[in-house]
């Protein structure tokens, strides 16, 4: 294998795939980076046995070939290289030469024979969204994700496709986060359903080495995997197995709701923020709650930590039905309203103990329901 490339490119490519070299040493291969020059393209390959991902950039092809080189050292030589036109060759000793400018380096490699190939997925179904619709869904669910490996399924976004609607959630058992939203089916039977668990840290992967652009992001879901492709990037990821919990029996019905407040997002979220201030980090637990009071189109925000004092905040708010108060975990409030780009939303509650639901007043895809802390 020998090509020239330029450092931008490489750089791209090796950094696209570096997300998925593996940090763990059960198998040195997978610590490397498989490349594959043909075609005046370069595809590289990185794979931790639960995630792969593959990068295709623009080469001039000297000789076609292929080589694995170990990933964290070459992801930051390429780094330091200069600008310009990079010349990588093969050796016949497993390794590669770099030359750039008038200087050269040597760094061995691996048997590119050892280096795992992709699956194969029998897909169930495929489809596709823009990219930049996918990356939103990502960014308003994952939120709501658990990061307990112990509770695998709560680490994982669960992906239910039926027809043109996909919808994704995720939950850590003290909220929930819900999208909804049409993707193109491309499948051979349009009303072909399929439910999968998707690792969240995927999603978020994915969501951040795509472009945030229109161009169509195709999905393949088969029975152990799943599938993300764009132009010059592929994503293989493994399921979750398990039953994710019934979330249609979490989610309460907005009609029974006995309190709408509707408010300015950007408003309440600078109020929040400013209410969990006197939130220290050893504190964090016991003192990032934050109780939400609505009367007569007033909204008052009070935090209070004995030991550093107290803040209270109002907002006018338009309230429709009873007054109330609730309390809530003050960082589950604004990831939510973070997460939020449009100018308005609606809480809706149902007295103290029952979970809150933040939604869009402009847009009803999106549901974020959040537990309401006991006043001890």
């Amino acid at each position: 294998m020998h090509f020239n490339c330029s450092k931008e490119d490489l750089v791209y490519g090796v950094q696209t795939v570096s997300r998925a070299v593996s940090n763990k040493n059960t198998k040195p291969i997978l610590s490397g980076i498989h490349l594959v020059a043909e075609n005046n393209a370069l595809k590289l390959t990185a794979t931790d046995s639960e995630i792969a991902i593959q990068c295709t950039i623009e080469v001039e092809v000297i000789e076609e070939g292929s080589s694995v080189v170990p990933g964290r050292y070459f992801i930051e030589m390429v780094k330091r290289l200069p600008s310009g036109i990079i010349n990588l060759k093969s050796s016949v000793r497993e390794g590669m030469i770099i030359k750039y400018e008038q200087s050269e380096q040597f760094i061995n490699g691996f048997s590119d024979e050892e280096f795992p190939s992709l699956p194969e997925i029998k897909n169930q179904i495929t489809g596709s969204m823009p990219q930049n619709q996918f990356k939103k869904m990502v960014k308003q669910t994952s939120i709501a994700a658990s990061n307990d490996e112990s509770r695998p399924l709560f680490t994982g976004t669960l992906v239910e496709i039926t027809g043109d609607k996909i919808i994704m959630v995720t939950t850590d058992s003290h909220r929930l986060a819900l999208k909804e939203e049409f993707w193109s089916n491309s499948s051979p039977v349009i009303e072909n359903k399929i439910s999968v668990i998707i690792p969240t840290k995927t999603m978020v992967e994915v969501s951040r080495i795509i472009p945030d652009e229109t161009e169509p992001l195709i999905m393949i879901g088969g029975s152990n995997q799943f599938l993300f492709k764009t132009s010059n990037i592929t994503v293989f990821t493994r399921l979750i197995e398990g039953q994710y919990p019934s979330y249609t029996q979490v989610v309460p019905d907005p009609s029974k709701c006995t309190s709408r407040i509707r408010v300015k997002t950007k408003k309440l979220l600078e109020a929040i923020e400013r209410a969990s201030l006197l939130v220290r980090d050893e504190l964090k637990e016991k003192y990032s709650l934050v109780k939400l009071s609505v009367d007569d189109n007033i909204l008052e925000i009070n935090s209070n930590s004995p030991e550093l004092g107290k803040i209270h905040e109002e907002l006018n708010v338009f309230l429709e039905g009873e007054p109330t108060e609730i309390i809530f975990n003050s960082h589950y409030l604004m990831d939510a309203l973070k997460s939020i780009d449009e100018e308005e939303i609606y809480i809706d509650l149902t007295g103290s103990l029952s979970p809150g639901i933040i939604r869009s007043v402009e847009n009803d895809k999106y549901i974020y329901l959040i537990l309401p802390v006991r006043n001890t």
